[in-house]
């Protein structure tokens, strides 16, 4: 049986939660629509320059939403969590729910529950709507739904895993065919085999090369020879979107389809620290609101006594200094002097363990 007291414990804890959850939505409207009014005064004459409609840069704002709602995610929950419990905390309710038996950490709990909530519907906006309105946006900002893509592209060399290079002389994309192929297989930095072939298909999931020839090489030099009309590659992981060179810009990819693109970049022998950076911060990013909230609840606590005016600047200047070390861990990653993680979750926690300690040292 739930007692009188936990009842009423749990009755302002809800009603705490509901204030919170009723100023993030009033602050959250707020800074997107800022955000909006101050973007499009930016690109008002670039607008007018190249004759876009009413219609067309209402379509690039509603595509735009969803990217400023997850640029603002953080400003707006700490905004909100200074609201909530600095006004709890200057009309004395905050003392009254103590005196009743409710202690702090009692009241924040579902705020911070709530806070979780909200940001992990931010993740999935991240991860399944953001990708999608970001290449419609750009194809309103560009004025084209289409991007052509040449149809055949020449002299591919791609590295792939297993120690094998692939060189194509052509490439047509629509057949998913080469020409004039050749597959290098390495053994440390000795050539074991070289595969010619005139073509290359990819079929039934996996490549076939056509009219060619395999030479194997032993440690002695010795070379063996052999024809073929068809040979059924095996170990070879690259696919036809790695031939074909074929992405798109990172905002416009999935979580899932992001790390697909840096597996392929590295399996080609090439750089993708800035990619993994990004990757880390698809999920980091989001949590960031969390954070925000943790850290706002006792900073509001030492500023009961200031107005709404001084609680929007002093949301303004943390938000500041956050967004300053996400950016400062983002280019300490870029640049290698920190693993890629780190650098996208270096401000998250260093704002999670002061906002821990300044909620710890509160008067509960």
């Amino acid at each position: 049986m739930e007692t009188c007291l936990e009842a009423t414990v749990r009755v302002l804890s809800l009603y705490v939660q509901r204030q919170f959850l009723e100023l993030f939505v009033l602050c959250f409207t707020g800074f997107v629509c800022v955000f909006v009014v101050v973007d499009l005064a930016g690109r008002l004459s670039t607008f007018i320059d190249r004759g876009a409609g009413p219609i067309a840069i209402g379509m690039f704002y509603l595509w735009s939403i969803p990217y400023f709602s997850v640029l603002i995610l953080p400003m707006a929950m700490l905004l909100a969590s200074l609201f909530c419990f600095g006004g709890l905390a200057r009309f004395g309710e905050l003392t009254a729910m103590k005196a009743a038996g409710a202690s702090l950490y009692r009241l924040v709990s579902p705020v911070l529950t709530a806070a979780l909530l909200i940001c992990a519907c931010a993740f999935f906006l991240t991860d399944w709507v953001m990708p999608g309105a970001n290449r419609r946006r750009f194809d309103v900002e560009t004025g084209r739904k289409l991007v052509f893509k040449k149809p055949i592209l020449s002299q591919i060399v791609l590295r792939d895993e297993y120690g094998q290079i692939l060189s194509v002389g052509r490439y047509l994309r629509a057949e998913m065919k080469g020409e004039q192929v050749t597959l290098d297989r390495y053994k440390g930095r000795r050539l074991v085999q070289k595969i010619r072939a005139e073509e290359l298909i990819w079929e039934e999931g996996g490549w076939t090369f056509k009219d060619g020839e395999i030479r194997s090489f032993t440690e002695l030099g010795a070379e063996t020879v052999s024809g073929f009309k068809s040979f059924r590659a095996e170990r070879i992981t690259l696919v036809p979107e790695d031939v074909a060179r074929e992405s798109r810009p990172v905002d416009q990819m999935s979580y899932r389809e992001l790390g697909r693109f840096i597996q392929r970049k590295m399996r080609n022998g090439e750089q993708a620290t800035r990619e993994q950076v990004g990757l880390h911060l698809r999920l980091a990013f989001p949590f960031a609101g969390f954070v925000m909230v943790l850290f706002g609840i006792p900073l509001s606590s030492r500023t009961q006594r200031a107005g709404k005016p001084l609680l929007l600047g002093i949301c303004l200047l943390v938000s500041f200094v956050y967004y300053g070390s996400i950016q400062a861990g983002r280019v300490m990653g870029w640049n290698g002097l920190l693993p890629p993680f780190w650098g996208a979750w270096a401000a998250n926690l260093l704002f999670l363990l002061i906002g821990a300690a300044m909620l710890v040292r509160t008067h509960k």
